[in-house]
């Protein structure tokens, strides 16, 4: 059968202890050769594009759809197969897969980089993925106080309010970027299209965790930031430096050395790859988001999701055109597979 996830059927199944679980199992699969990631197809539409994102993750495999349509917003859908069968699984609403997979990365990031233990963040951004970041990092992290810009007063002041409300600490809504991004733990989530920190505002040391920027045409770090940063950890490399388009120009103006960039799969099996030196002195991570968050998430809530009984069941979809010559008992088998 194929299961079909709505995202409140995703809200509802996708506890802190599950989604955290699921970013480190991709790290794991990395870093042992267990995954396939070809570059993603991003094909314009006129009014926006449409981005296809496939991968191969141990047991599963599967696609990932994002369009765009500008002024108007962006819909995602994941798709996930058996690869002993090549069955179709299950499709999911990936709008909270999403929010929720980029946030778990981020936070598991954010401890290979000695994130864990700050209690004052700074916070630039205040919409869809700074409320999914700040929600998972305050149950995490002993965090207290968090001073979060954006451009909009009033939408700063609001997902203060609402965030304080939610979370019992001290959100508070500051004038400047540069006020938010003095802290020793800065989190930048915005679509901007041009850099929204300023190197020398950071403080000494500090730990930069930067999820926008995940095209050639969007800023968020300006060179100054990577000019300082002893390591640039990032969740796969070949796409940053590709997609991110603060990377691209921080490499091609020589204020990033390549040799810098550390992906994370390295880093979880050498944390001594992480590492300051002298005028380096900040820890950064910039995420692009891949295939392999998605499907990882997405196969641990088919677990949840056949455990509770949730989810619409919608038989079977993708019927199997056997091989000509295939024996009746191993196709048999082959329709039959589920995953381990």
């Amino acid at each position: 059968m194929t299961l079909h996830l709505s995202g409140s059927d995703i809200r509802e199944l996708a506890t802190d202890d599950v989604v955290l679980a699921a970013a480190r199992s991709v790290l794991d699969a990395e870093s042992h050769g267990r995954t396939e990631l070809p570059p993603r197809i991003d094909v314009p539409s006129g009014s926006g594009f449409v981005r296809v994102m496939p991968a191969v993750l141990g047991d599963v495999m599967g696609v990932k759809v994002m369009t765009l349509a500008e002024g108007l917003g962006t819909r995602y859908l994941v798709l996930l197969y058996d690869v002993a069968s090549g069955r179709l699984l299950g499709m999911f609403d990936a709008d909270e897969l999403t929010r929720l997979r980029t946030a778990a990365y981020t936070l598991v990031a954010g401890e290979l980089l000695g994130a864990a233990g700050h209690r004052r963040l700074g916070l630039v951004g205040s919409g869809f993925e700074a409320t999914g970041h700040l929600r998972l990092m305050a149950r995490r992290w002993p965090v207290e106080q968090v001073l979060v810009y954006s451009r909009s007063a009033a939408r700063r002041e609001g997902f203060a309010a609402r965030m304080s409300e939610e979370l019992g600490i001290d959100v508070r809504a500051v004038e400047t970027a540069r006020e938010a991004t003095g802290t020793p733990l800065v989190v930048l989530a915005t679509k901007s299209r041009e850099p929204v920190v300023d190197g020398a505002d950071l403080a000494p040391g500090a730990v930069v965790l930067s999820i926008g920027s995940t095209r050639p045409d969007l800023r968020e770090l300006d060179r100054a930031t990577l000019a300082r940063a002893g390591t640039l950890l990032v969740d796969d490399d070949r796409q940053v430096l590709q997609e991110s388009g603060d990377v691209i120009d921080a490499i091609e103006h020589g204020a990033l050395p390549e040799d810098r960039v550390v992906p994370a799969a390295r880093a979880a099996l050498d944390p001594a790859s992480v590492r300051r030196t002298d005028g380096r002195d900040l820890l950064v991570f910039k995420s692009v988001g891949t295939a392999l968050q998605d499907l990882s998430l997405a196969r641990s809530l088919l677990d949840a999701a056949r455990a509770r009984e949730a989810g619409r069941d919608l038989g079977e979809i993708c019927e199997l055109k056997p091989f000509a010559g295939a024996a009746p008992q191993a196709a048999a088998v082959t329709m039959g597979g589920t995953p381990s």
